[in-house]
């Protein structure tokens, strides 16, 4: 019983201080030298608290030391070849020998305070095995902790509200949702290797990659993603998890993957939206069957010239920005299609804005439009052969109305 008040008085501890933690971030707002020194305080109390009442995790570190590091190099590797295409700008850290030695005590304390305070709350909530509803509460309860929910109250728009949740919420509570799977499994020191090594590296680095937060948040849902595709995929995992030979593979990684990137962008979640060229208007910069993924954006990231997408009377049409114009407090837009000789007549208005095209992939939609031509040929068939049911019917009922008459 001694035993059980101790667990329970150390996390009730721990909830304290991380309610104490995002007081301080999101509401009392710290400013100066305190904004500085009070917060690892803080952070290192809680490691002080949960290390010594932590175990190591299920596997040997040393296990998945390889397969953690793979990943977080992978997610440097890739924002670093979006940073070829996107660019690069300075990094905001100092890189002065003083200011590096301040950033890490400020990153590690934060680090090794919230990642052994995860490690307890894992330990003590899962017991022997995976529990997903307590897997996706102790995620949300260290998303909480590291987004700004004070942006969110002051949300005023619906452009706003999707730029928050897919550039803040669905990254974060993606990578904490991994976090918080490589705790059960590995132990804080897993958690910790990935985050000292994934966002610690942008402390030494004096140039970061400039990503769109279009971009950024896919990335930012997808690593985490494939991080718990890879760690499920370790021999480690598959011999005491499931049985021999049934481990994820390759081929399992694109079927999960792949659905989720799908759906996500589809949806508009992301910030994006795939449309397919059906017409020749744009040529010969967009050809017919092409597809281009409009991002979504405001009025004040368009100029002329940028390819958009807007709401018609004819459907959605993808014209360039031909004029803008500011008419009584807002904002009208001239398009043009790249064929035709003249611009379009009628100047849309900003809210009928879907957004600007950021990528194009040649072709690919080809057969869409052809599926959807043969589609339509059957629906009209059909109908037909509706409508000439309905008149035989029709007929024949007169017939036999006209008999029972006479």
């Amino acid at each position: 019983m001694k035993i059980a008040l101790t667990s329970k008085t150390i996390l009730i501890s721990l909830f304290l201080l991380l309610i104490l933690s995002f007081t301080l971030a999101n509401i009392i707002k710290l400013g100066g030298s305190a904004a500085y020194l009070i917060p690892p305080i803080i952070w290192l109390t809680m490691f002080i608290i949960s290390y010594p009442n932590t175990k190591p995790g299920i596997f040997p570190y040393r296990s998945l030391t390889l397969p953690i590091v793979f990943v977080a190099s992978f997610s440097i590797f890739v924002r670093n070849m979006l940073g070829f295409i996107t660019g690069f700008g300075l990094s905001p850290y100092i890189m002065g020998v003083q200011a590096l030695v301040f950033n890490m005590y400020f990153f590690l304390s934060k680090v090794l305070g919230l990642e052994y305070a995860r490690t307890l709350m894992v330990q003590k909530m899962f017991k022997i095995k995976e529990n997903l509803v307590s897997l996706l509460g102790i995620a949300l309860l260290f998303t909480a902790l590291d987004i700004n929910i004070i942006q969110f109250l002051y949300i005023g728009s619906g452009l706003e509200l999707l730029k928050f949740l897919s550039s803040e919420f669905f990254p974060i509570f993606s990578l904490n949702i991994f976090l918080t799977y490589l705790v059960f499994w590995g132990g804080a020191l897993s958690s910790i290797t990935f985050i000292t090594i994934s966002k610690g590296y942008y402390y030494f680095t004096p140039i970061i990659p400039i990503i769109p937060w279009t971009l950024k948040s896919i990335i930012g849902v997808l690593i985490p993603f494939i991080g718990i595709v890879v760690i499920s995929n370790t021999k480690l995992f598959s011999v005491y998890v499931v049985k021999k030979g049934e481990k994820i593979g390759f081929k399992g990684m694109i079927q999960i993957i792949l659905p989720l990137v799908i759906l996500l962008i589809t949806t508009g979640f992301l910030g994006l939206r795939p449309l397919i060229i059906a017409s020749g208007s744009m040529q010969p910069t967009l050809n017919v069957g092409d597809m281009v993924i409009i991002t979504k954006t405001s009025i004040s990231d368009i100029a002329k010239g940028d390819i958009i997408a807007y709401v018609s009377e004819q459907g959605i049409v993808v014209h360039r920005v031909y004029e803008i114009a500011k008419h009584g407090g807002k904002y009208l837009v001239i398009t043009k299609g790249d064929a035709n000789e003249e611009p379009d007549n009628v100047p849309i208005d900003e809210r009928v804005i879907i957004g600007k095209a950021l990528l194009t992939i040649p072709k690919v939609g080809l057969l869409q439009l052809y599926m959807g031509k043969v589609f339509l040929k059957i629906q009209e068939a059909l109908s037909q052969v509706l409508v000439l049911t309905n008149l035989y019917t029709s007929s024949k009922l007169g017939t036999i109305i006209s008999g029972v008459c006479n």
